[in-house]
C-alpha cells in the first residue's frame, strides 16, 4: 500500500511538473524588446541561423475578427536570419525568438504587423495603431532537403484542394445556371465542358477553326444582370463602365482557339457561324474561376455574354 502511494505520489508530482511546464503563460521579451507570452512549451530545439521554421499563425482584430488563420490559408515558412527577422519588424523577431513546439501570443499594431512585417499595406477599413492579436505556434525544424520536401507537399496539398474546390463549384455552378435557364425560358444548349449557348440569330459565313482570328462584339455581365464591359461605348456611358483610357470601342479582334480569351469565349465561338449572334453562359470555371477579375467580377462568377461574330480572317 506504502509503495502504492509512493508511486502514485510520484506519478503525480511528473504530471503537474509537465503541466505547469507545458502551459507556463511566462511572460517573456526579445532582446530588441519585444513583449510576448509564452503560452506554452514542449522544451524543443532552439532555430539555428539558416534553419527553416514552419509556423501556424493566427491573428485577430480588436472586434475579435479573424484575419489570418493557418487553418484556413496554410502555415507560414520563414528561414531564420537574424538580421532579416529584426528588419521585419517586432512579429518577427517574436518568431525568430521561439523554440521548436512554442506557443505564444503577443499583441501589436497594425502597421507593425503588416507594413513593417509583411510589407503590406493596411486595409482601408484598419487604423495604423489598431492593436491585432497573434496566436503563433513553431511545428517543425527543418534543414533545406527538409524543407523542399514540405514545399513539394504543400504544393500537392493545394493542387488536390483546388481541384475538389472546383468539382465542388462546378456541381453548384451547374444548379444556378440550369434555374437560371429555367426562370428565363431559355432553350440553350449544352457542351461537354459545361458551356451553355443559345444562338440568337443565324449567321451566314463559315465556323471559325482554332488559329483563325475573328472580331467580335459584345456585352458582358453577371446573371443578375450588371454589365461590367462591353465593345460597345454607348452601352459602356450608359451602365458607367466607360473608360476614356480605352483604346477604343470596337469589335475584339484575337486568334481564337489559343488561349487569348476565357475558355469559355474560345470554345463558344467556334460553334458559331460568321454573322451569327448567341448568348453565352459560362460557369465559373471556364471564366475567371476562383480569382474573379477586378472589383466587377467576384470570385466564382458565372458569366452571361451576348456575342457578335462579327467576321471570320482564316
Amino acid at each position: 500500500m506504502y509503495n502504492n502511494m509512493k508511486f502514485l505520489n510520484f506519478s503525480l508530482a511528473i504530471c503537474m511538473a509537465l503541466l505547469f511546464a507545458c502551459n507556463s503563460n511566462e511572460k517573456k521579451t526579445t532582446a530588441d524588446g519585444v513583449e510576448y507570452v509564452l503560452l506554452s512549451s514542449d522544451n524543443g530545439e532552439a532555430f539555428e541561423e539558416g534553419d527553416f521554421a514552419i509556423y501556424s499563425l493566427k491573428m485577430t482584430d480588436s472586434k475579435d475578427s479573424v484575419l489570418i488563420d493557418s487553418e484556413e490559408v496554410g502555415d507560414m515558412p520563414l528561414q531564420i536570419d537574424s538580421a532579416v527577422l529584426t528588419q521585419r519588424g517586432p512579429l518577427f523577431s517574436v518568431l525568430g525568438d521561439m523554440k521548436v513546439k512554442d506557443s505564444i501570443k503577443t499583441s501589436l499594431t497594425a502597421t507593425e504587423i503588416f507594413t513593417k512585417g509583411f510589407r503590406q499595406p493596411l486595409q482601408e477599413s484598419m487604423k495604423a495603431d489598431e492593436k491585432i492579436t497573434v496566436f503563433a505556434k513553431a511545428k517543425e525544424k527543418l534543414d533545406s532537403a527538409g524543407f523542399m520536401d514540405w514545399q513539394q507537399k504543400r504544393r500537392e496539398e493545394m493542387m488536390e484542394k483546388m481541384q475538389k474546390d472546383a468539382e465542388a463549384q462546378k456541381t453548384k455552378d451547374e444548379e444556378i445556371i440550369k434555374a437560371y435557364i429555367e426562370d428565363n425560358n431559355l432553350e440553350a444548349q449544352r457542351t461537354e465542358s459545361g458551356l451553355y449557348y443559345v444562338i440568337t440569330e443565324e449567321g451566314t459565313g463559315e465556323k471559325p477553326e482554332a488559329g483563325d482570328t475573328v472580331k467580335v462584339d459584345y456585352i458582358g455581365m453577371l446573371l443578375d444582370g450588371s454589365i461590367f464591359d462591353t465593345s460597345n461605348e454607348a452601352i459602356a456611358k450608359e451602365n458607367d463602365i466607360f473608360s476614356e483610357q480605352r483604346p477604343a470601342y470596337a469589335p475584339l479582334e484575337f486568334p481564337v482557339g489559343q488561349g487569348r480569351v476565357i475558355p469559355g469565349w474560345d470554345e463558344g465561338l467556334q460553334l458559331l457561324t460568321e454573322g451569327a449572334k448567341a448568348t453565352f453562359i459560362i460557369p465559373s470555371g471556364l471564366a475567371y474561376g476562383a480569382r474573379g477579375a477586378g472589383a466587377g467580377i467576384p470570385p466564382n462568377s458565372i458569366l452571361l455574354f451576348e456575342v457578335e461574330l462579327v467576321d471570320v480572317v482564316e
